[in-house]
Protein backbone atom coordinates (compact mmCIF):
# COMPACT_ATOMS: atom_id res chain seq x y z
CA UNK A 1 0.00 0.00 0.00
CA UNK A 2 1.52 3.13 -1.02
CA UNK A 3 1.52 5.78 1.78
CA UNK A 4 2.20 9.56 0.30
CA UNK A 5 4.27 11.81 3.00
CA UNK A 6 3.33 15.61 2.55
CA UNK A 7 6.29 17.57 1.34
CA UNK A 8 6.73 19.75 5.28
CA UNK A 9 7.13 16.33 6.95
CA UNK A 10 10.06 15.75 4.57
CA UNK A 11 12.19 19.36 5.30
CA UNK A 12 10.90 18.35 9.04
CA UNK A 13 12.94 15.29 8.61
CA UNK A 14 15.79 16.35 6.78
CA UNK A 15 16.42 19.42 9.02
CA UNK A 16 16.09 17.21 12.75
CA UNK A 17 17.99 14.17 10.99
CA UNK A 18 14.84 11.80 10.24
CA UNK A 19 15.49 9.34 7.93
CA UNK A 20 12.44 9.34 5.40
CA UNK A 21 12.63 5.96 4.87
CA UNK A 22 12.34 5.49 8.28
CA UNK A 23 9.26 8.20 8.45
CA UNK A 24 7.45 5.70 6.17
CA UNK A 25 7.96 2.65 7.77
CA UNK A 26 6.68 4.22 10.60
CA UNK A 27 3.36 5.25 8.89
CA UNK A 28 3.25 1.97 7.20
CA UNK A 29 2.99 0.67 10.95
CA UNK A 30 0.60 2.97 12.28
CA UNK A 31 -1.64 2.58 9.49
CA UNK A 32 -1.67 -1.08 10.20
CA UNK A 33 -2.30 -0.69 13.57
CA UNK A 34 -5.04 1.80 13.68
CA UNK A 35 -7.03 -0.48 11.12
CA UNK A 36 -6.51 -3.53 12.86
CA UNK A 37 -8.09 -2.15 15.90
CA UNK A 38 -10.81 -0.94 13.68
CA UNK A 39 -11.46 -4.34 12.75
CA UNK A 40 -11.64 -5.75 15.49
CA UNK A 41 -14.00 -3.14 17.01
CA UNK A 42 -16.76 -3.74 14.42
CA UNK A 43 -16.11 -7.79 15.29
CA UNK A 44 -16.62 -6.84 18.71
CA UNK A 45 -19.60 -4.80 18.12
CA UNK A 46 -21.21 -6.98 15.96
CA UNK A 47 -20.58 -10.03 18.20
CA UNK A 48 -21.90 -7.98 21.40
CA UNK A 49 -25.50 -7.35 19.06
CA UNK A 50 -25.40 -11.12 18.67
CA UNK A 51 -24.59 -12.23 22.16
CA UNK A 52 -27.61 -9.88 24.02
CA UNK A 53 -30.07 -11.41 21.51
CA UNK A 54 -28.86 -15.17 22.23
CA UNK A 55 -31.80 -17.25 23.57
CA UNK A 56 -31.49 -18.39 27.03
CA UNK A 57 -27.79 -16.76 27.64
CA UNK A 58 -26.38 -17.58 30.94
CA UNK A 59 -24.50 -14.47 31.10
CA UNK A 60 -26.14 -11.80 28.61
CA UNK A 61 -25.75 -9.08 30.32
CA UNK A 62 -21.78 -9.49 31.14
CA UNK A 63 -21.34 -10.66 28.04
CA UNK A 64 -23.01 -8.09 26.74
CA UNK A 65 -21.28 -5.15 28.37
CA UNK A 66 -17.64 -6.80 27.91
CA UNK A 67 -18.03 -7.07 24.31
CA UNK A 68 -19.56 -3.59 23.67
CA UNK A 69 -16.83 -2.10 25.97
CA UNK A 70 -14.23 -3.85 24.05
CA UNK A 71 -15.66 -2.16 20.70
CA UNK A 72 -15.94 1.26 22.26
CA UNK A 73 -12.26 0.89 23.61
CA UNK A 74 -10.50 -0.08 20.16
CA UNK A 75 -12.59 2.10 18.11
CA UNK A 76 -11.10 5.38 20.19
CA UNK A 77 -7.86 3.98 20.15
CA UNK A 78 -7.88 3.59 16.26
CA UNK A 79 -9.32 7.09 15.81
CA UNK A 80 -6.26 8.35 18.33
CA UNK A 81 -3.54 6.40 16.73
CA UNK A 82 -4.75 7.51 13.12
CA UNK A 83 -4.81 11.28 14.67
CA UNK A 84 -0.91 10.08 15.62
CA UNK A 85 -2.08 10.29 19.19
CA UNK A 86 -0.35 8.08 21.58
CA UNK A 87 -2.63 5.22 23.93
CA UNK A 88 0.44 3.91 25.36
CA UNK A 89 0.67 4.60 29.62
CA UNK A 90 4.16 4.26 31.66
CA UNK A 91 7.16 2.69 31.14
CA UNK A 92 5.93 -1.11 30.25
CA UNK A 93 4.26 0.14 26.76
CA UNK A 94 0.67 -0.79 28.34
CA UNK A 95 -2.42 1.19 26.72
CA UNK A 96 -4.38 3.43 28.63
CA UNK A 97 -7.93 2.15 29.72
CA UNK A 98 -11.06 2.00 27.72
CA UNK A 99 -12.66 5.02 29.92
CA UNK A 100 -9.61 6.92 29.22
CA UNK A 101 -9.65 6.37 25.87
CA UNK A 102 -13.56 7.63 26.00
CA UNK A 103 -12.53 10.39 28.08
CA UNK A 104 -9.70 11.63 25.20
CA UNK A 105 -12.65 11.60 22.05
CA UNK A 106 -14.86 13.71 24.33
CA UNK A 107 -12.15 16.05 24.89
CA UNK A 108 -11.25 16.08 20.83
CA UNK A 109 -14.73 16.79 20.35
CA UNK A 110 -15.31 12.86 18.99
CA UNK A 111 -18.07 12.81 21.17
CA UNK A 112 -20.77 15.11 22.48
CA UNK A 113 -21.15 14.81 26.12
CA UNK A 114 -24.17 12.25 26.52
CA UNK A 115 -23.08 10.26 23.87
CA UNK A 116 -19.63 9.98 26.28
CA UNK A 117 -21.57 9.55 29.11
CA UNK A 118 -23.92 6.76 27.38
CA UNK A 119 -20.49 5.31 26.78
CA UNK A 120 -19.02 5.45 29.89
CA UNK A 121 -21.86 3.79 31.62
CA UNK A 122 -21.53 0.63 29.55
CA UNK A 123 -17.88 0.41 30.51
CA UNK A 124 -18.86 1.27 34.46
CA UNK A 125 -21.27 -1.84 34.14
CA UNK A 126 -18.44 -3.91 32.40
CA UNK A 127 -15.89 -3.23 35.44
CA UNK A 128 -18.43 -4.33 38.26
CA UNK A 129 -19.11 -7.78 35.90
CA UNK A 130 -15.31 -8.33 35.20
CA UNK A 131 -14.21 -7.93 38.83
CA UNK A 132 -17.08 -8.63 40.88
CA UNK A 133 -20.78 -9.06 39.84
CA UNK A 134 -23.41 -7.22 38.14
CA UNK A 135 -26.68 -6.18 40.67
CA UNK A 136 -30.10 -6.85 38.20
CA UNK A 137 -30.07 -4.70 35.80
CA UNK A 138 -33.80 -3.95 33.65
CA UNK A 139 -34.00 -4.78 29.97
CA UNK A 140 -34.82 -1.11 29.16
CA UNK A 141 -31.48 -0.16 30.50
CA UNK A 142 -29.60 -2.83 29.12
CA UNK A 143 -31.21 -2.32 25.62
CA UNK A 144 -30.96 1.81 25.77
CA UNK A 145 -27.46 1.15 26.89
CA UNK A 146 -27.21 -1.81 23.54
CA UNK A 147 -29.03 0.20 21.01
CA UNK A 148 -27.53 3.92 21.68
CA UNK A 149 -23.70 2.43 22.22
CA UNK A 150 -23.84 0.75 18.93
CA UNK A 151 -25.76 3.81 17.17
CA UNK A 152 -22.76 6.08 18.53
CA UNK A 153 -20.19 3.84 17.02
CA UNK A 154 -21.73 3.34 13.73
CA UNK A 155 -21.82 7.60 14.02
CA UNK A 156 -17.73 7.69 14.76
CA UNK A 157 -16.54 5.09 12.35
CA UNK A 158 -18.88 6.82 9.50
CA UNK A 159 -16.82 9.72 10.26
CA UNK A 160 -13.59 8.75 10.99
CA UNK A 161 -13.80 5.47 9.03
CA UNK A 162 -16.20 6.31 6.49
CA UNK A 163 -15.17 3.93 3.73
CA UNK A 164 -15.97 0.74 6.64
CA UNK A 165 -19.20 2.23 7.72
CA UNK A 166 -20.87 -0.28 4.95
CA UNK A 167 -19.99 -2.77 7.50
CA UNK A 168 -22.20 -1.68 9.72
CA UNK A 169 -25.62 -1.25 7.80
CA UNK A 170 -26.81 -4.71 9.10
CA UNK A 171 -30.33 -4.31 10.79
CA UNK A 172 -30.74 -6.77 13.47
CA UNK A 173 -34.00 -8.53 14.89
CA UNK A 174 -35.08 -8.83 18.49
CA UNK A 175 -38.24 -10.80 19.47
CA UNK A 176 -39.82 -9.52 22.60
CA UNK A 177 -43.61 -10.43 24.53
CA UNK A 178 -42.93 -8.15 27.65
CA UNK A 179 -44.42 -4.71 27.77
CA UNK A 180 -41.16 -2.61 28.32
CA UNK A 181 -40.88 0.76 29.09
CA UNK A 182 -37.74 3.23 28.75
CA UNK A 183 -34.54 3.50 30.59
CA UNK A 184 -35.74 6.86 31.98
CA UNK A 185 -38.81 4.74 33.58
CA UNK A 186 -36.39 2.39 35.00
CA UNK A 187 -34.07 4.66 36.27
CA UNK A 188 -36.61 6.93 38.37
CA UNK A 189 -38.01 3.44 39.78
CA UNK A 190 -34.34 2.57 40.51
CA UNK A 191 -33.25 5.68 42.00
CA UNK A 192 -36.15 5.92 44.29
CA UNK A 193 -35.21 3.11 46.15
CA UNK A 194 -31.78 3.30 46.86
CA UNK A 195 -32.26 3.76 50.25
CA UNK A 196 -34.42 0.44 50.85
CA UNK A 197 -32.52 -1.44 48.31
CA UNK A 198 -28.88 -2.41 48.46
CA UNK A 199 -28.90 -4.33 44.02
CA UNK A 200 -30.89 -0.96 43.38
CA UNK A 201 -28.25 1.31 45.53
CA UNK A 202 -25.22 -0.81 43.54
CA UNK A 203 -26.71 0.04 40.12
CA UNK A 204 -27.80 3.69 40.35
CA UNK A 205 -24.15 3.72 41.82
CA UNK A 206 -22.29 1.96 39.32
CA UNK A 207 -24.42 4.14 36.46
CA UNK A 208 -23.31 7.40 38.05
CA UNK A 209 -19.94 6.78 38.37
CA UNK A 210 -19.70 6.02 34.46
CA UNK A 211 -21.55 9.55 33.85
CA UNK A 212 -19.11 11.59 36.28
CA UNK A 213 -15.90 9.91 35.09
CA UNK A 214 -13.21 12.74 35.18
CA UNK A 215 -10.73 11.10 33.21
CA UNK A 216 -8.96 10.10 36.06
CA UNK A 217 -10.60 8.29 38.45
CA UNK A 218 -14.06 7.19 39.39
CA UNK A 219 -16.74 8.35 42.03
CA UNK A 220 -16.68 5.70 44.70
CA UNK A 221 -19.98 3.86 46.18
CA UNK A 222 -19.01 6.12 49.47
CA UNK A 223 -18.78 9.36 47.96
CA UNK A 224 -22.26 8.60 46.08
CA UNK A 225 -24.11 7.97 48.66
CA UNK A 226 -23.24 11.20 50.35
CA UNK A 227 -24.97 13.42 47.32
CA UNK A 228 -28.31 12.17 48.69
CA UNK A 229 -27.57 11.76 52.69
CA UNK A 230 -30.37 13.74 54.86
CA UNK A 231 -32.16 14.49 50.99
CA UNK A 232 -35.70 13.29 51.06
CA UNK A 233 -35.24 12.65 47.54
CA UNK A 234 -32.69 11.20 45.72
CA UNK A 235 -33.08 12.07 41.68
CA UNK A 236 -32.47 16.04 41.93
CA UNK A 237 -28.85 15.24 43.32
CA UNK A 238 -27.13 12.82 40.71
CA UNK A 239 -25.67 13.77 37.42
CA UNK A 240 -27.82 10.67 35.90
CA UNK A 241 -31.05 12.99 35.95
CA UNK A 242 -29.16 15.45 34.18
CA UNK A 243 -28.60 12.69 31.73
CA UNK A 244 -32.05 11.72 30.96
CA UNK A 245 -32.46 15.45 30.01
CA UNK A 246 -29.75 15.30 27.09
CA UNK A 247 -29.96 12.00 25.90
CA UNK A 248 -33.40 10.23 23.57
CA UNK A 249 -35.17 7.55 24.58
CA UNK A 250 -35.61 3.99 22.47
CA UNK A 251 -38.46 1.55 22.76
CA UNK A 252 -39.39 -1.45 22.01
CA UNK A 253 -42.96 -2.43 20.69
CA UNK A 254 -43.85 -5.47 19.03
CA UNK A 255 -47.25 -5.25 17.65
CA UNK A 256 -49.48 -8.28 16.89
CA UNK A 257 -52.34 -6.76 14.65
CA UNK A 258 -55.38 -8.83 13.54
CA UNK A 259 -56.39 -9.28 9.75
CA UNK A 260 -56.90 -6.34 8.19
CA UNK A 261 -55.96 -4.20 11.12
CA UNK A 262 -53.37 -1.44 10.18
CA UNK A 263 -50.79 -0.07 12.98
CA UNK A 264 -49.92 3.11 13.19
CA UNK A 265 -46.97 4.77 15.43
CA UNK A 266 -46.60 8.16 16.48
CA UNK A 267 -44.57 10.77 18.33
CA UNK A 268 -45.66 13.41 19.86
CA UNK A 269 -44.28 16.16 22.02
CA UNK A 270 -44.62 15.75 25.78
CA UNK A 271 -43.80 17.41 28.66
CA UNK A 272 -40.27 19.05 29.48
CA UNK A 273 -40.35 17.51 32.81
CA UNK A 274 -40.81 13.70 31.56
CA UNK A 275 -38.34 11.84 30.24
CA UNK A 276 -40.17 8.49 29.28
CA UNK A 277 -41.22 7.57 26.36
CA UNK A 278 -45.33 6.36 26.65
CA UNK A 279 -46.42 4.42 23.96
CA UNK A 280 -50.00 4.40 23.31
CA UNK A 281 -51.27 1.58 20.83
CA UNK A 282 -54.97 1.87 19.39
CA UNK A 283 -57.03 -0.78 18.06
CA UNK A 284 -58.91 0.76 15.14
CA UNK A 285 -61.93 -0.43 13.40
CA UNK A 286 -62.11 1.07 10.29
CA UNK A 287 -66.43 0.75 9.56
CA UNK A 288 -67.11 1.59 13.72
CA UNK A 289 -64.67 4.71 14.70
CA UNK A 290 -64.86 6.13 11.29
CA UNK A 291 -67.75 5.55 9.21
CA UNK A 292 -68.31 8.26 7.23
CA UNK A 293 -66.89 9.41 3.73
CA UNK A 294 -66.93 12.78 3.28
CA UNK A 295 -70.34 12.62 1.39
CA UNK A 296 -71.97 10.76 3.93
CA UNK A 297 -70.70 13.52 6.54
CA UNK A 298 -72.04 16.30 4.26
CA UNK A 299 -75.77 14.80 4.31
CA UNK A 300 -75.24 14.36 7.97
CA UNK A 301 -75.12 17.90 8.66
CA UNK A 302 -76.76 19.08 5.64
CA UNK A 303 -74.44 20.59 3.38
CA UNK A 304 -72.36 19.75 0.07
CA UNK A 305 -69.25 17.94 -0.15
CA UNK A 306 -67.19 20.83 -0.99
CA UNK A 307 -68.37 22.88 1.99
CA UNK A 308 -67.58 19.95 4.08
CA UNK A 309 -64.24 19.37 2.69
CA UNK A 310 -63.64 23.02 3.39
CA UNK A 311 -65.15 23.03 7.32
CA UNK A 312 -63.12 19.81 8.02
CA UNK A 313 -59.84 21.38 6.95
CA UNK A 314 -60.80 25.51 8.83
CA UNK A 315 -61.81 23.95 11.82
CA UNK A 316 -58.63 21.62 12.43
CA UNK A 317 -60.45 18.22 12.26
CA UNK A 318 -58.84 17.02 9.34
CA UNK A 319 -55.68 15.29 10.76
CA UNK A 320 -56.76 15.05 14.25
CA UNK A 321 -57.60 11.30 14.86
CA UNK A 322 -60.75 11.73 17.26
CA UNK A 323 -62.53 13.46 14.18
CA UNK A 324 -60.77 11.83 10.87
CA UNK A 325 -58.42 8.91 9.26
CA UNK A 326 -56.53 9.01 5.83
CA UNK A 327 -56.63 6.07 3.91
CA UNK A 328 -54.23 5.89 1.28
CA UNK A 329 -55.60 4.20 -1.98
CA UNK A 330 -52.95 5.11 -3.96
CA UNK A 331 -49.59 6.74 -3.99
CA UNK A 332 -51.22 10.38 -5.02
CA UNK A 333 -54.71 9.54 -3.60
CA UNK A 334 -56.43 8.71 0.21
CA UNK A 335 -59.83 8.35 1.44
CA UNK A 336 -61.64 10.46 3.94
CA UNK A 337 -62.51 9.31 6.52
CA UNK A 338 -64.31 10.75 9.58
CA UNK A 339 -66.13 9.70 12.91
CA UNK A 340 -69.21 10.41 15.13
CA UNK A 341 -66.85 13.16 16.98
CA UNK A 342 -66.63 14.98 13.63
CA UNK A 343 -70.49 14.48 13.00
CA UNK A 344 -71.49 16.06 16.47
CA UNK A 345 -68.29 18.73 16.43
CA UNK A 346 -69.61 20.38 12.75
CA UNK A 347 -73.37 20.39 13.88
CA UNK A 348 -72.63 22.09 17.27
CA UNK A 349 -70.78 24.62 15.26
CA UNK A 350 -73.90 25.33 12.74
CA UNK A 351 -75.72 25.68 15.85
CA UNK A 352 -73.94 28.62 17.58
CA UNK A 353 -72.91 30.24 13.88
CA UNK A 354 -75.38 29.46 11.42
CA UNK A 355 -73.96 32.11 9.35
CA UNK A 356 -70.32 30.37 9.61
CA UNK A 357 -68.61 30.18 5.86
CA UNK A 358 -65.34 28.35 5.52
CA UNK A 359 -64.11 29.30 2.77
CA UNK A 360 -64.10 32.74 3.86
CA UNK A 361 -61.74 31.13 7.30
CA UNK A 362 -59.61 29.59 4.39
CA UNK A 363 -58.99 32.67 2.10
CA UNK A 364 -58.06 34.38 5.37
CA UNK A 365 -55.53 31.40 6.27
CA UNK A 366 -54.33 31.45 2.69
CA UNK A 367 -53.54 35.54 2.76
CA UNK A 368 -52.10 35.04 6.60
CA UNK A 369 -49.83 32.72 5.07
CA UNK A 370 -48.78 34.96 2.30
CA UNK A 371 -48.11 37.59 4.94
Amino acid sequence: MQIIIGMDELIRDSLTGGNPADHIAMANKRRREYLILLDNAKAAAITAVDAYNRVNHPCRNETTLILLTNAWELLAKAVLVQAHLSIRKGQRGDTISAEAAISKLLHRKDLIKHEAETVQQVISLRHAAVHHFLPPIPDEVMQHLLFFGCKFFREVVKRHFKAHSKDLEQNFLSLSFMELTTYADKIKKVVSRVKKNSSDRKLAWLLERGIEFDGTQYLTEKQFSAKYRGKKQVMPYLSINKFLGSTDMVRVVPIQAPRNYTADISLRKGSSRDASLPVLIKKTELEKDYPYLTKELANKVGKNVNFVAKATHALGLKGDPKYHLAIRSSKSSAIQRYSEAAVQHLRSKLVTEPDYNPYKQSAFDSSDQLN
